[in-house]
């Protein structure tokens, strides 16, 4: 029974390889998108975490350039202390530092060197005034949020975690560095709080993998979990000194947080985490500030031998740059192109940090150096593009095509996202639109590779046994499925082509069992090779005879003419297995063929455990009688075989022959005589004669002659002889073309 189309369809791969391909990219868009989250939670440290993927390609997208002129980092390095001559460095020459610059003309000056502690009385005063008596800005750097447990943050938006202060670890500057109170005690409130020093966070959240991207803007220090100062926020240390350097930094807005952005007045907005962390834009690598000639040593500052011109209306942040023994630096990203994370001192980020900030109002010249993280939908909305895009061509190319397609958008969407990247001020995310291209194509691949090897087991499995090798790998690899082969039957036009020993019936009655199955064996291997070489496939073996039909399950415009020239070798190379028989010992045999060609109905026909690939019908009833009839090593055709080979073949009328149920006046036999390679090529005579007189030769040669003898008087199924004659009279003479 042949089932419905729709029924058969949703069995095989191509028909719905779309579908399925879609419904592949649409669940791992979904998982795609939920490590995103994951990547995000763990590195905000804001909500579950449970599977850490940091991975962040886009960091190398950006170019090495020039931080730019408003920030000067004066390094304490290993040259400055032995030049000053003493570790840890003096306060004393901080003073002179301090001094230094004030008078060089210094707009903010920020120092990233922690006061927690007291040393010498005499100069902790000196330093004390100096930094009260300053006419500029200055930072210091505010120590020990980091070490907060992970579970309340220290870092974080006000409003969104609320801190309860357990074990921080405070290294508040020394009270009299900041504040004008004469009480010292460092547990009671400051009231006075020096105009011109600002108290700002160093600290850095590191990413899940402990790199840094992002500076917090808001942090809560540790003085106000122990009721010891009335601020709930502080900024962080760049951020400080660049608001330190805007007029009335004083009295002007601090930084506020709205709707996942932190807001600067009127002046700008910048995109942050839920942690209150906004991304870095680096100028490059570590040591970019050095080679753009904006760092001076500190003991040149110290003995005033720097330029006036190097400091004047700049940002100074002095701090540790690769002090040998100091651990002042952290993994950053290497967006200038080399491969991997390098460790850059915190001064040099802190720098970056405020020449970003420096920048973040976009100018008719310059974009603004701020960085917006991609936003979540349009990274669903990529990752999801992409990801259905990819699935839908690998599932209509085959598979070398579809990676070659798959390499192609993967390297074009990274140039396409570099390229908006510098020109838009945003931070791609190429991991996840990478993963989805990657996982779509391997898991529709491995989809296809999955059925379609099912499918072509089946095909072998079948096919096997009917068709020659090469054909069963050509319908395997056929862009249809089993169904499509195995439809349940179907009528086509089909060249049938019937073989069979002449008198093995009788010859097997005087021969030993063995030699019967030996002789059987070696005939139908021997044929059935031939066959196959023509690309024929075998029906079936009914005893010594041989099935076997073109134009099916693949179709063979042809498929005539390939039957009559394999019927030209069944009988060329008939001398080949005789003289093999004889060889063994074994009678020589002798077949007649007979070809028909017609409409049949072919297709998966039988029981339920056991089903065979077959064709029914009159043609092949048909072409059984032909070779009935045929005498050995003659081959008879039937009217439509003739008629679509006879610009290949020569035929002679076979006269005297009624077929039954077949009428004279319709239905004549026709015996080959020749053929030829092109209808202009030279005749070539059938091998009849040929085969006959060696099957004589080797009938002389051996000895048991009874048993030939035996095959000999075998008699036919057919009306021949007076019997024929006398239907032939009664239907009047037969009609067909002449010989040719």
């Amino acid at each position: 029974m042949i089932r419905p189309p729709l029924g058969r369809s949703i069995r095989y791969w191509y028909t719905y390889r779309t579908a399925v391909a879609v419904l592949i990219a649409l669940v791992l868009t979904g998982g795609i998108y939920w490590l995103y989250t994951q990547q995000i939670a763990c590195d905000t440290h804001v909500g579950s975490c449970l599977i850490n993927i940091s991975v962040h390609p886009e960091d190398r997208l950006a170019q090495q350039v020039d931080p730019g002129s408003d920030v000067v980092i004066v390094g304490i390095d290993n040259q400055s202390v032995k030049t000053v001559g003493q570790y840890p460095v003096p306060r004393s020459a901080y003073i002179s530092a301090l001094q230094t610059l004030q008078n060089d003309g210094a707009l903010v000056v920020g120092f990233d060197i922690g006061f927690p502690d007291p040393r010498d009385p005499t100069t902790d005063a000196l330093f004390g005034r100096a930094l009260a008596a300053s006419k500029i800005p200055v930072v210091l750097s505010y120590q020990g949020s980091t070490t907060c447990p992970p579970d309340p943050q220290c870092q974080t938006v006000p409003g969104k975690v609320v801190q309860t202060g357990a074990n921080e670890l405070d290294q508040i500057p020394l009270k009299e560095f900041w504040c004008a109170d004469s009480n010292r005690d460092p547990n009671v409130p400051c009231s006075q709080p020096d105009p011109n020093v600002i108290l700002a966070s160093t600290d850095f959240l590191l990413d899940a993998d402990g790199v840094v991207r992002r500076v917090p803007l808001f942090v809560q220090p540790a003085c106000f979990a122990r009721n010891v100062c009335s601020t709930p926020t502080i900024d962080s240390f760049g951020f400080a000194a660049y608001r330190a350097s805007t007029p009335g930094f004083q009295t002007a807005p601090d930084l506020t947080e709205s709707n996942g952005q932190a807001v600067f007045g009127s002046a700008w907005t910048v995109p942050i985490d839920p942690a209150g962390k906004a991304l870095i834009n680096f100028s490059g690598p570590p040591g970019n500030f050095p080679l753009n000639h904006h760092y001076v040593h500190f003991s040149d500052v110290v003995s005033g031998a720097v330029s006036q011109d190097a400091i004047k209306g700049k940002i100074v942040l002095v701090g540790y740059y690769d002090l040998s023994g100091v651990n002042d630096q952290q993994l950053v990203t290497t967006s200038a192109g080399s491969n991997g994370t390098l460790p850059m001192p915190g001064i040099e980020i802190h720098a970056n940090v405020v020449e970003m900030f420096m920048g973040a109002v976009a100018s008719a010249v310059s974009p603004s150096k701020l960085l917006s993280p991609e936003p979540w939908w349009l990274l669903l909305a990529i990752v999801l593009v992409l990801g259905l895009a990819t699935a839908v061509g690998v599932a209509r190319v085959s598979v070398l095509w579809g990676l070659v397609g798959t390499v192609l958008a993967a390297v074009g969407f990274t140039f396409a996202m570099a390229f908006a990247a510098s020109s838009g001020g945003f931070v791609p995310d190429l991991f996840h639109p990478w993963l989805a291209i990657g996982l779509t194509y391997s898991g529709v691949t491995a989809y296809r590779f999955l059925y379609e090897d099912r499918e072509k087991r089946k095909v072998t499995e079948i096919f096997g046994h009917y068709l020659k090798p090469e054909i069963v790998a050509e319908l395997a690899n056929a862009r249809f499925g089993v169904e499509d082969l195995l439809r349940g039957g179907e009528r086509r036009d089909m060249t049938l082509l019937f073989v069979d020993i002449r008198g093995f019936t009788s010859m097997s009655e005087s021969m030993a069992a063995g030699d019967v199955v030996e002789v059987a064996q070696m005939y139908l291997d021997h044929l059935s090779g031939i066959i196959f070489t023509w690309d024929g496939t075998i029906d079936k073996y009914v005893g010594d005879e041989i099935v076997a039909f073109w134009n099916a399950p693949r179709e063979q415009p042809n498929h005539s003419l390939l039957a009559v020239r394999c019927a030209y070798d069944l009988v060329n190379k008939a001398p080949e297995l005789e003289q093999r028989l004889l060889a063994k010992g074994l009678p020589p045999i002798r077949w007649g063929i007979g070809i028909n060609t017609g409409p049949a109905v072919v297709g998966n026909i039988g029981a339920r455990k056991r089903i065979q690939y077959t064709a029914l019908g009159d043609t092949v009833n048909t072409a059984a009688r032909f070779c009935a009839h045929a005498p050995a090593f003659h081959v008879l055709i039937g009217q439509r075989t003739y008629e679509e080979c006879k610009d290949y073949i020569a035929v002679d009328l076979v006269p005297g022959v009624q077929l039954k149920g077949k009428s004279a006046e319709t239905f004549s036999i026709y015996q080959v005589t020749a053929i030829r390679q092109t209808p202009t090529s030279p005749w070539v005579q059938f091998p009849t004669e040929m085969a006959s007189q060696a099957h004589l030769f080797f009938t002389s040669q051996y000895t048991q002659q009874s048993v030939i003898q035996a095959g000999d008087s075998g008699s036919k199924d057919i009306l021949v002889g007076a019997a024929a004659e006398e239907r032939m009279a009664q239907a009047g003479p037969p009609t067909g073309p002449p010989s040719a």
